[in-house]
């Protein structure tokens, strides 16, 4: 739900009988937000990929609801937050996120404003059950407020550049900006001096990139990544092949391509299995040698199996013309390391490029791409627009 507050409140005795009804104390150290505020009728914006979470309990979100709606009343202007009720527990909990670090400070000084103006009424030697309540509400709140302000939730964000040495600071160009590089990778990013690489991070700042990751950037390079039995991912390889075999380009893209695993938990462990069971995982694991240790009858293979059911790849291999020795190699390399070429695969393919489902998937110049007509090398590609997924 988008809970948009505006100028829709009734009269002042109507907004107290609503707000007494909920709230009657408050203590000026859980007031935050001393200035007066200016609100985005007054010209003031704010550009953030912040967002502060709050969990409220109905009284709380009573409080800063009527808080807001006077606040508005007295100041004009518009607050904008985003409300969803959940059950937790026996309880119904509010959560509320507000996008605008602004709008946090305005939601403090409201409370305060509110508070401060109806406490004069109250008698402290006589206070209450309801009054009582009402005070631990108004605190309880008061703290999430200024917890939710001191820690925001940032939304992570994608920049390719080049990483660059300014007199003492490392910069990342990218192509219209240029950010100082912060954060715990920057050691790392640091040998990567002159390089191309895809990063992932937040920008709290202006101009400054905290890198939470990052990849080098494979120039010209397509990364496609499939399930070997996936009629989609098949009809996907084929269609590059050919594509790349009769295209006239200066120069041609390279091509790589992938495994998806899936993680399950059986009887409490987590195990990497395929998506069309124990014989696509072994498949996967063939395609997987073949590509690394005999690169030349990769395509040969990939399109002979395209058109060859589920028939066995010995019979394939054999077909393509490899010899009993080579069979023999790639048999062995399937038994003696298929844990750990599962698991290097995996973390190639889930962590560093986080593509955890749906074959064909794609990767270009290491950054995704929704399909390959988006790729300005792919633009005459016949792509297929389906896909194998969970």
């Amino acid at each position: 739900m988008f809970k948009k507050l505006s100028l829709i409140a009734d009269t002042e005795k109507e907004q107290n009988s609503v707000w007494s009804a909920v709230i009657l104390i408050c203590l000026a150290p859980f007031i935050i937000g001393p200035a007066k505020p200016t609100l985005a009728s007054e010209g003031v914006h704010y550009s953030t990929n912040s967002h502060h979470v709050m969990k409220l309990t109905l009284n709380e979100f009573s409080v800063l609801n009527v808080s807001e709606m006077d606040g508005l009343l007295k100041y004009g202007g518009s607050g904008d937050f985003q409300l969803k009720m959940a059950k937790e527990g026996s309880n119904v909990v509010w959560n509320v996120t507000v996008d605008s670090p602004r709008l946090m400070e305005l939601l403090g000084v409201f409370v305060g404003e509110k508070t401060i103006k109806l406490v004069q009424s109250l008698d402290p030697s006589n206070i209450d059950p309801n009054q009582k309540m009402a005070l631990e509400a108004i605190k309880s709140l008061s703290q999430k407020l200024e917890e939710a302000q001191k820690n925001p939730f940032w939304d992570s964000i994608t920049q390719s550049g080049t990483v660059l040495q300014e007199g003492t600071n490392w910069v990342l160009q990218a192509k219209d900006d240029k950010f100082n590089l912060l954060g715990d990778k920057l050691a790392e990013l640091k040998t990567r001096c002159g390089r191309q690489v895809v990063a992932e991070g937040f920008v709290k700042a202006p101009g400054q990139f905290e890198v939470a990751r990052f990849k080098d950037k494979k120039q010209n390079t397509l990364e496609l990544f499939v399930m070997s039995f996936c009629p989609f991912g098949q009809r996907a390889e084929t269609l590059l092949f050919d594509y790349l075999g009769r295209t006239n380009l200066a120069s041609k893209p390279q091509i790589e391509i992938h495994y998806i695993f899936y993680k399950q938990n059986k009887n409490g462990e987590d195990t990497l299995v395929s998506m069309h069971g124990d014989t696509e995982m072994t498949e996967d694991l063939v395609q997987m040698v073949i590509r690394d240790s005999f690169s030349q009858w990769f395509e040969p293979y990939l399109r002979l199996r395209a058109s060859s059911g589920n028939a066995a790849w010995q019979k394939l291999v054999r077909q393509l013309g490899l010899a009993q020795e080579n069979v023999d190699q790639i048999e062995k390399a399937i038994v003696d390391n298929r844990d750990s070429m599962i698991r290097k695969e995996y973390d190639y393919v889930a962590r560093q490029c986080e593509i955890l489902d749906g074959s064909p998937s794609y990767l270009w110049e290491s950054e995704k791409v929704p399909g390959l007509k988006r790729v300005e090398a792919f633009k005459g590609i016949d792509s297929p627009q389906d896909a194998c997924s969970h």
